[in-house]
């Protein structure tokens, strides 16, 4: 996914720009980078938003159990046949680091316009 703790700044920029927060997956929590509270899951949170973004989620059916009560899900990954790709509304192949903060970026203009 997000390949550090660090990673997740362009992940909070985009949810504090929709007004929404930022999860993560068991990986995430385990290494430490994010705690329990945030993870979204079988064994963590079950969450039901309007949009679930899944940004370098791979969707394992643990995660997927946690998520699959969104609205709609947009998956951001580079692998096309990724589990969350394949179960998502909407997908973009792509590098969630060069993906997010371009959309984070064309929310910014929109709203300046």
């Amino acid at each position: 996914g997000v390949g550090s703790a660090e990673g997740f700044a362009v992940l909070e920029e985009l949810a504090g720009l929709l007004g929404g927060v930022v999860g993560c997956s068991r990986a995430v929590t385990n290494n430490g980078w994010r705690p329990h509270t945030d993870q979204v899951g079988q064994t963590g949170t079950r969450i039901a938003p309007d949009l679930y973004i899944a940004s370098g989620i791979s969707g394992a059916i643990q995660h997927w159990v946690g998520a699959m009560a969104s609205k709609r899900i947009l998956a951001i990954n580079t692998d096309p046949e990724a589990n969350m790709v394949t179960r998502a509304d909407y997908a973009v192949i792509g590098d969630l680091h060069q993906v997010v903060p371009a959309i984070s970026a064309e929310i910014r203009r929109r709203r300046q316009g």
